[in-house]
C-alpha cells in the first residue's frame, strides 16, 4: 500500500527537523572557543540519543497519553495497532523534543560537566516537555482528550513556547546556578568570541532550512495552510537578522556577527507560535519585534552579569515568549471568530506564564538540588584547560597548540610546541617555534649579557650603587660602592641611598634628571662617607630590578680634582700678591656689573689709586718691602668698602675700585679718608719709611664702558700727580 502525501510530508518533515540539530551543533560549537568545541557538539548527538530513547519509553505517553484533567497523560494505544500516520505523528514529536532539549547544551556550554548535563538533558525530556507539551497539544492524539490550556483556545502552533520557551527556561535555571565563565566580567575583560565563526553562522543556515520542517510539519498534513507557513517562516527569519543588524549597528557603530545569527534565530522562534494564523505582513512584525527583543535581552543579561553563551535565552526564551503574545496581536482578522483579540491575548499570556512557572521551578529546584550532591560546574582548573581534554580527552590541533603555549606561559619553558602536521594549527605551530628559536637565541643572548654585567657590577674599578626610586632604598651595592661611603656588604640593608648625599636638592635633581631622559652623565655632587664628605662625579640610568623602578648610579672620587680646578680658577681670577681681583678678572667684573646693573642702582664711582713714588721705595727698601707695601694699600683700599664696591689691582703700584650707587661728591669724600689712612699707615716702625696714594676720581656715566670710565679716571689721577701727588682728583666732564 503506497503510503499518503500526508505521511510523505511529515516523514519529510521530521528529517528536515532533525537536520536543526547539526544546526544547533554548528552554531553552538562555532560560538564557544576552540577548546570547548568538541565537548559542545558531543553533547548535541547525546541529546537526541538520551531524548529518543526517553520519548519513547516515557515521554510520548506522558505527553498525549488519555488526559488526567487536562494535566498529564496515561494510557495509550499499543504501538502494534499504530498506522503509518501514528507512526509518523510519533517520529515527527521525538525530533520535537530533542529540539527543545538541545536548546539547553548552548546556554551552559564551556562550564557544565556533561554529567550535569545528561542530568538537565533527562530532566527536560521526561519531567518539563512532556508535561507542558500535553497542556496545549494532547488533542493532536486523542482528538477528545484536550490539555486545559488547549481548553482555553490557547494557540502554540509549532511550539514557540513549548519547545523553544520551555528550553530557554531550563537554560537560564541552569546558567543562575552554575554562574558566568572564569573572567566572563572581569573589570575590563573583553567578550568572549567564538572560535569558528563561519562555521556558527553554517549553523543558521541549517537551523533555518530544518525550520521549514519544524513549521510546516506542524500541520500534520500537506495541506494549503503549508505555502502560507513556509513563507512566513522565511520572512520572519529574514526580518529578525534585519532588526538585528540594524540594532547592533546603532548600538556599536558597527554590525555585530553572533548577535545578528541569534537575531535570524529570534525571529523564526517569534513566528513559530502564529505561522499558520498570521499574513506575511504579521509575520514580518512579529519576526523584527524578536530580532530586536534578541538583541536588547542580549545587553540587559550581560548587565546583569548572566552568562549565556550563545544566547539562548534571548533568542529562544524572550522571543518564544514574544512570539506567543504575538499571535493575538498580529492573527488575520478573517481568522478571528469567537473572542476577541484582548481575550486571546489573555489567553496567550495564561499559557506563558503557567508554562513559564512551572518550567523554571522544576528546572531551578531539581538543577539546584542536584547540584547540592553533586556540582554541575567543572574545577576552574578544568575549564581553564578546556572540556574537550578535561571531560573527553579528546583534542584538536588548535587545542593542542593553545596547550602548548599556556605551558609556555606558566613554566617558563620554551621547548617546540608539537601538533599533528598537516592540519589547520601546522603552520601557525611552525610560525610560532620560529618565534620560539629567536626567543631562546635572545634568552641566551640575555644570560650573557647579564653575566657581563654582573661582571661589571662587582668589578673593582666601578662603584656601583642600584637603589629604589621610590624609597632610596638600596638593592645593589658592590664592594668599591661600599668601601668609598664608608661601610661593609653586610650592612646593606641599614642604609638608603639618600642617606649618602650631602644635599637632598642635589639628589632630587639628579633623579628628575634620570627619570626624564632615561640616563645623565656627568653630575657633580658631594656624598659624605663616615665623618666627612667627598666631591663625587656621578652617572645614573635607569631600570628594573628585582621586579622594581630602580635607578643605577656609579660614581667617583673627585675631590682632588675639584681641589686642582678650585686652585687653577683662583690663580687665573686672583693677584697673587694681594688676594683681589687681578685686571683681567677685575675688567670682567666690572663689565657685568656695568651691563647688568638697573639704573636705579646708579650713579656708580671709579676710584684709580696709584702709590707715590713706589720705585724709590723698592730701590730703597727692596722688592721685599715694597710687596708689603702694596699689601698694606690693598688691605685698606679693600676695608670697609661693603659687599657692592670692586676692587682689582691692575698694574704694578696701581689698584682700581668700583663703588655702586656713590655719587661724585661721596667718591670723593671716600677717596681722601683712603688717602688719609694710607698716609698715616706705618710700614716699618724702625725704619722712616712714608708712604702716600694719588686717586683720580670718575663718576661713571649710564651706558659708559669700563674701558671708557678708566682712561678719565686716569686723566684725574694724572692730574694728581701733576698738581704734586698725595691728593684726589676728580675728572670734570666740562674741562
Amino acid at each position: 500500500m503506497t503510503p499518503s502525501l500526508d505521511i510523505v510530508w511529515v516523514i519529510f518533515c521530521a528529517i528536515l527537523v532533525s537536520t536543526m540539530q547539526a544546526g544547533f551543533c554548528c552554531l553552538e560549537s562555532g560560538l564557544v572557543r576552540a577548546k570547548n568545541s568538541i565537548n559542545v557538539a558531543i553533547k548535541n548527538l547525546m541529546d537526541f540519543c538520551i531524548t529518543s530513547l526517553i520519548f519513547s519509553l516515557i515521554s510520548f505517553r506522558l505527553m498525549f497519553g488519555e488526559s488526567l484533567v487536562g494535566l498529564i497523560g496515561t494510557q495509550i494505544s499499543q504501538p502494534s495497532t499504530w498506522s503509518g500516520d501514528d507512526y509518523a505523528f510519533f517520529l515527527f514529536e521525538l525530533v520535537f523534543c530533542g529540539t527543545a532539549t538541545t536548546i539547553v547544551s548552548g546556554a551552559v556550554a564551556e562550564r557544565m560537566s556533561f554529567l550535569g548535563y545528561f542530568i538537565a538533558a533527562t530532566a527536560i525530556s521526561l519531567l518539563i516537555y512532556p508535561v507542558t507539551g500535553h497542556w496545549v497539544w494532547a488533542d493532536l492524539w486523542f482528538s477528545n482528550s484536550a490539555g486545559w490550556l488547549s481548553q482555553l483556545q490557547f494557540h502554540d502552533f509549532a511550539g514557540a513556547t513549548v519547545v523553544h520557551s520551555v528550553g530557554g527556561w531550563m537554560a537560564l535555571a541552569a546558567i543562575l546556578i552554575i554562574g558566568p565563565r572564569l573572567g566572563r566580567f572581569d573589570a575590563n575583560a573583553r567578550r568572549i568570541e567564538g572560535h569558528n565563526l563561519p562555521t556558527a553562522v553554517l549553523g543558521v543556515f541549517l537551523l533555518w532550512f530544518g525550520w521549514f520542517g519544524f513549521n510546516g510539519g506542524s500541520t500534520l498534513a500537506f495541506s494549503d495552510q503549508v505555502p502560507r507557513i513556509l513563507v512566513n517562516t522565511a520572512q520572519g527569519g529574514a526580518a529578525g537578522g534585519i532588526a538585528a543588524l540594524l540594532t547592533t549597528w546603532l548600538l556599536n557603530k558597527h554590525p555585530q556577527v553572533p548577535l545578528m545569527m541569534n537575531g535570524v534565530v529570534g525571529g523564526l522562534v517569534s513566528v513559530t507560535a502564529g505561522c499558520d494564523v498570521m499574513l506575511s505582513s504579521g509575520a514580518v512584525c512579529s519576526g523584527a519585534i524578536g530580532g530586536l527583543l534578541c538583541t536588547l535581552s542580549e545587553r540587559w543579561l550581560s548587565h546583569f552579569k548572566i552568562d549565556d553563551a550563545v544566547g539562548v535565552v534571548p533568542a529562544h526564551l524572550v522571543c518564544g515568549i514574544w512570539g506567543t503574545l504575538a499571535v493575538a496581536l498580529f492573527m488575520d482578522p478573517a481568522l478571528q471568530t469567537g473572542h476577541s483579540p484582548w481575550h486571546r491575548l489573555g489567553v496567550q499570556g495564561l499559557g506563558v506564564l503557567s508554562i513559564g512557572l512551572y518550567a523554571f521551578s522544576v528546572s531551578y529546584g531539581l538543577l539546584w538540588g542536584v547540584n547540592r550532591v553533586l556540582p554541575l560546574r567543572v574545577t576552574s582548573a578544568q575549564e581553564r584547560i578546556g572540556l574537550n581534554i578535561t571531560e573527553h580527552g579528546a583534542s584538536t590541533a588548535i587545542q593542542d597548540l593553545i596547550t602548548g603555549m599556556h605551558a609556555h606561559s606558566v613554566q617558563g619553558t620554551f621547548d617546540p610546541v608539537r601538533v599533528e602536521p598537516e592540519t589547520e594549527a601546522a603552520s601557525i605551530a611552525d610560525y610560532y617555534n620560529r618565534v620560539l628559536d629567536k626567543m631562546n637565541a635572545i634568552r641566551d643572548e640575555l644570560t650573557q649579557s647579564n653575566d657581563r654585567l654582573q661582571a661589571i657590577l662587582n668589578a673593582p674599578a666601578f662603584p656601583v650603587v642600584i637603589s629604589d626610586t621610590h624609597d632610596g632604598m638600596i638593592q645593589f651595592i658592590n664592594e668599591r660602592a661600599a668601601e668609598l661611603l664608608g661601610f661593609s656588604l653586610q650592612e646593606t640593608g641599614r642604609y638608603r641611598e639618600s642617606d649618602f648625599w650631602s644635599s637632598q636638592s642635589d639628589r632630587a635633581a639628579f633623579l628628575t634628571q634620570v627619570q626624564q631622559f632615561g640616563r645623565v652623565a656627568g653630575f657633580e655632587a658631594a656624598l659624605r662617607r663616615s665623618g666627612s664628605s667627598f666631591w663625587s662625579l656621578i652617572s645614573g640610568i635607569t631600570l628594573t630590578y628585582n621586579h622594581k623602578r630602580c635607578v643605577l648610579f656609579s660614581f667617583s672620587d673627585i675631590s682632588a680634582q675639584i681641589q686642582r680646578e678650585s686652585t687653577l680658577r683662583y690663580l687665573a681670577t686672583t693677584d697673587s700678591l694681594t688676594g683681589i681681583y687681578n685686571r683681567r678678572m677685575f675688567l670682567e667684573q666690572a663689565e657685568k656689573r656695568l651691563a647688568s646693573t638697573h639704573p636705579k642702582y646708579w650713579p656708580i664711582a671709579l676710584l684709580m689709586i696709584d702709590i707715590d713714588h713706589f720705585k724709590q721705595i723698592n730701590d730703597q727698601y727692596g722688592h721685599a718691602q715694597g710687596d708689603q707695601v702694596i699689601q698694606q694699600v690693598a688691605q685698606l683700599c679693600g676695608s670697609g668698602q661693603g659687599e657692592s664696591s670692586l676692587l682689582g689691582r691692575i698694574g704694578g703700584e696701581e689698584f682700581v675700585l668700583l663703588l655702586e650707587q656713590t655719587s661724585l661728591g661721596q667718591a670723593s669724600s671716600t677717596a681722601e679718608a683712603l688717602r688719609r689712612r694710607v698716609e698715616n699707615l706705618v710700614i716699618s716702625p724702625d725704619k722712616a719709611l712714608k708712604i702716600s696714594i694719588s686717586i683720580g676720581v670718575r663718576a661713571v656715566q649710564f651706558g659708559e664702558t669700563v674701558d671708557e670710565a678708566l682712561q678719565k679716571a686716569d686723566m684725574a689721577l694724572y692730574l694728581a700727580k701733576k698738581k704734586g701727588r698725595n691728593r684726589v682728583e676728580c675728572y670734570d666732564d666740562s674741562a
